[in-house]
């Protein structure tokens, strides 16, 4: 059983393997680029020719090669990897790093990398730092000082961050959501479209309601929108009467409830226009328009307010998307007569028609429909959390360098010693080498 252990654990601590790990990453890149994730399944088929091939394809869920089985395997045995590495050489440096050998000998003198031998009068003390050790043992007089004790922990808190961000990634990947929700105005909803890999279309839904109180679509003239939001509330699905929360949704201001999040995305018109939107001017004595809107469904007929002429009133006849190429207007009937107004010319009717009344085609109301997007990410938090640990495993490795300094003075008279300095850094040798030659030169002369 031990040896069997042993086996599993060289395995997974080998290079090999992580050679191996990375190979098949670049193949699910190089996949991922190849056939396209965002295509339905229909279309990949229609490009497949081979059953054998579509038989692959559809095994290794090569139409969503991020979710599929085997890029789950690759990012486990990656983790196994990171995780069997650690075990293997981490507790050894954190051994070290809490319990270094202080007492220069043989050995350390021989794996310095930066080594001296002086011989001097006397010494200066600090040797190396205020913070040092020095002891005597046996009339020699030891010294030890270290620096950054823990920085080559610096790479396994990257392997940690690292870890947390596959975690929270698999996480995300495969419990999370997004998908789309269409509500018309007035109407209340709980349900979800989600799109799956291939595109496959699944209902999820929300253990809420999600009620749209009113959408708000402003317009240029020429009726192409430039701003639109959607006032919503959420509902217990005991209670659709008191709100649990309110909020105006516009595109980059979204709601947030639940671990949901509900972004203005889209809008759609339904049906006919419910009615049209128009301004009547009543010339006064002063021959000064004084507008008043109305909102008339079309083949109804209204009074126009302040006359009292009975023969004063506007039915609306018809509506055009585009008439005679001038845009989308309005016919029209009064005292008999029919005429159109045009929207993007609201100066015609009163230019052209001259009547009593100025009227002007403001544009339609219609019944709409709010498009909101929907994405739940319950692992998202865990992978900023990585990236924030992988900030600081990033400093730790490459801003600090672990250094120790060692040395001895032996006595060889009543007025000298022999002084031998010995350095030890994990990595930035050449810098090493300047500042160990600079507590070199202290002495040299001594």
């Amino acid at each position: 059983m031990n040896r069997l252990y042993a086996l599993n654990f060289r395995l997974f601590v080998s290079l090999k393997l992580t050679i191996a790990i990375f190979i098949g990453l670049g193949i699910a890149l190089f996949s991922g680029m190849f056939w396209d994730q965002t295509a339905l399944l229909e279309d990949h088929f229609a490009n497949i020719t081979s059953p054998i091939i579509a038989k692959i394809f559809l095994l290794f869920e090569m139409y969503d090669v991020y979710h599929s089985w085997w890029f789950g395997v690759l990012i486990l045995l990656l983790a196994l990897n990171l995780i069997a590495c650690s075990i293997a050489r981490l507790p050894n440096i954190w051994i070290d790093a809490k319990r270094p050998l202080k007492k220069i000998n043989d050995s350390i003198f021989k794996k310095a990398s930066q080594k001296k031998v002086l011989n001097v009068k006397h010494l200066k003390i600090p040797l190396f730092s205020k913070n040092e050790e020095t002891w005597k043992e046996n009339g020699i007089q030891y010294f030890f000082y270290e620096q950054h004790p823990f920085a080559r922990c610096g790479v396994y808190i990257v392997h940690s961050a690292l870890l947390f961000i596959m975690f929270g990634s698999i996480i995300v990947t495969q419990l999370g959501i997004s998908g789309l929700m269409n509500i018309q105005e007035g109407k209340s909803s709980q349900n979800v479209l989600i799109n799956n890999a291939g595109k496959i279309n699944k209902l999820h839904q929300l253990n809420f309601l999600v009620h749209c109180n009113q959408f708000k679509l402003k317009t240029h003239t020429d009726e192409s929108p430039f701003e639109y939001e959607s006032d919503l509330s959420i509902y217990s699905l005991d209670d659709n009467k008191s709100s649990i929360i309110n909020k105006t949704i516009k595109v980059n201001e979204p709601l947030e409830y639940g671990g949901y999040t509900f972004y203005q995305s889209s809008y759609n018109t339904i049906g006919k226009p419910k009615s049209i939107n128009i301004s009547v001017a009543n010339r006064g004595k002063d021959n000064e328009d004084k507008f008043t809107n109305y909102h008339i469904q079309i083949g109804e007929t209204v009074q126009i307010k302040g006359t009292n002429d009975f023969a004063d009133k506007i039915k609306i006849l018809e509506y055009f998307e585009d008439y005679a190429n001038f845009g989308s207007a309005i016919r029209l009937e009064h005292d008999n007569s029919q005429f159109v107004v045009f929207k993007k010319y609201p100066e015609f009717d009163a230019e052209v028609r001259n009547g009593k009344f100025n009227i002007i085609f403001n544009g339609l109301d219609w019944n709409f429909s709010t498009g909101i997007s929907v994405t739940k990410s319950p692992g998202i938090s865990i992978v900023f959390t990585g990236f924030a640990i992988m900030f600081i495993g990033l400093y730790i490795t490459f801003g600090m360098n672990q250094r120790r300094y060692y040395a001895k003075a032996i006595p060889t008279s009543s007025e000298r010693f022999e002084l031998i300095l010995a350095g030890i850094c994990n990595r930035y040798p050449q810098a090493f080498k300047k500042e160990f030659e600079q507590i070199v030169n202290q002495y040299k002369f001594l």
